[in-house]
């Protein structure tokens, strides 16, 4: 049996956050790893309004941090990490895979800043006998921060972009992301879109714009390609279930779309593998590279897809670039909980983006099955005035059902 009480930062470890408070500064003052840190207070947190990424979102209160005591618990029973074969694989193991995940990017151009927020449900369908498995990706919800400004092309992009999802992806036994599979059945959607499309916008660009789109839909390879740049799907589906080797760490060549006009970014990263689940019973695995990508300075800022300036003076100039990514994986299925993801070329406008994904859980939801979590308050709060009203009517209701089902007893007795 199972009920809803509403959600309380009291029923949670918490640390309540001060003026001029970071992440990073959290983290360090309270001796937890950062990306961990974030991490479990997006699993728990009441809505995705208030997750963290990078900063804090600024209604943000309290941070929900993890127990002394469920470390403990956590730490006396780490197990080891479970390979498949003598080299060291991880093994892909999507069969139970069916999350809601709350993606953050904040992207950087300059002292240019946007956030854009997104809930996704992650869902796996079938794995055939070669090990490739196809996964349903459905883009539930859309959040942009206020300082952005829309532009009708934006409009019109975001509800015309509806006719993708759900999107069916091949993901192959190590992991990564290969293919697309639901094309036709993308196409079949399209008449339905439209109609609602042009039930908010009309006129001459908007029918250019919409043929123009149906010409791009009617192309398998551009729909491909297009999602194969996708930063949720390059993240969360990375290629991680590899063969680590006996070192646990690999070194290989990877790219990462930083933006669309830049294009994909190579970096030669080095891939660790901890030999056992961390204190929050996930596998970790970290990603860090340096810029081994054949372009200049010069081609980037002129956002060119491949090498063209040949002079030597610009080749040899030192361009500074970072990706760094922090994963924690289920320990039975070896997929996503979740991610940190860094990348950032330093050019005279500098271009970043960070990426957070994390799994959503149902908060609030009370078990009676003697698991329930206990609270251990760091911040002494006030009880709330609310919380003690609604158990009184539940206690109340319950009281009336008792009686009432007495009565109907007892009369039934009587007219026997």
């Amino acid at each position: 049996m199972s009920y809803m009480k509403p959600f309380s930062y009291d029923d949670f470890l918490t640390y309540k956050i001060q003026e001029g408070d970071t992440p990073e500064s959290v983290a360090e003052k309270l001796d937890i790893d950062l990306y961990a840190l974030r991490s479990y207070h997006n699993r728990y947190c009441e809505s995705v309004e208030d997750c963290i990424g990078p900063t804090f979102p600024r209604h943000l209160k309290f941070l929900i941090i993890q127990s002394q005591e469920e470390k403990e618990k956590i730490e006396a029973h780490r197990e080891p990490i479970h390979f498949s074969t003598q080299n060291f694989k991880l093994p892909f193991l999507p069969s139970h895979l069916n999350k809601r995940y709350l993606a953050m990017y904040d992207i950087e151009k300059g002292s240019e800043k946007n956030s854009i927020k997104e809930e996704i449900d992650v869902k796996w369908l079938a794995t055939d006998k070669n090990g490739y498995s196809l996964i349903e990706i459905d883009r539930k919800a859309l959040f942009v921060n206020e300082n952005y400004e829309k532009s009708m092309a934006d409009e019109l992009a975001e509800k015309t972009a509806k006719v993708f999802y759900p999107i069916d992806v091949i993901v192959d036994s190590n992991g990564k992301c290969i293919d697309i599979n639901n094309f036709d059945e993308i196409r079949e959607r399209w008449n339905d879109v439209k109609k609602e499309v042009l039930k908010e916008f009309e006129g001459e660009i908007v029918e250019e714009r919409l043929k123009a789109f149906e010409l791009k839909l009617d192309d398998n390879d551009i729909i491909r390609e297009s999602f194969l740049n996708d930063w949720f799907l390059r993240a969360f589906f990375n290629g991680l279930n590899v063969e680590y080797k006996e070192s646990l760490t690999i070194k290989n060549v990877i790219g990462f779309p930083i933006s669309k006009k830049i294009g994909e970014v190579k970096f030669e990263v080095e891939q660790t593998i901890m030999p056992k689940v961390d204190q929050y019973n996930l596998v970790n695995i970290t990603q860090k590279g340096v810029l081994v990508d054949e372009r200049s300075k010069n081609d980037f800022e002129n956002n060119l897809l491949f090498p063209y300036d040949s002079l030597e003076e610009n080749k040899s100039e030192q361009l500074e670039a970072i990706y760094e990514a922090y994963y924690f994986l289920n320990p039975n299925t070896n997929t996503v909980e979740s991610l940190f993801l860094e990348c950032e070329i330093k050019l005279d406008i500098p271009q970043k983006i960070a990426i957070t994904i994390s799994g959503l859980e149902e908060t609030g939801k009370l078990i009676l099955d003697g698991k329930i979590k206990l609270h251990v308050p760091m911040q002494k709060k006030e009880p709330s005035l609310f919380r003690e009203f609604f158990w009184i009517i539940v206690l109340i209701v319950t009281l009336l059902s008792v009686l009432i089902w007495i009565f109907l007893k007892l009369q039934k007795h009587n007219y026997e």
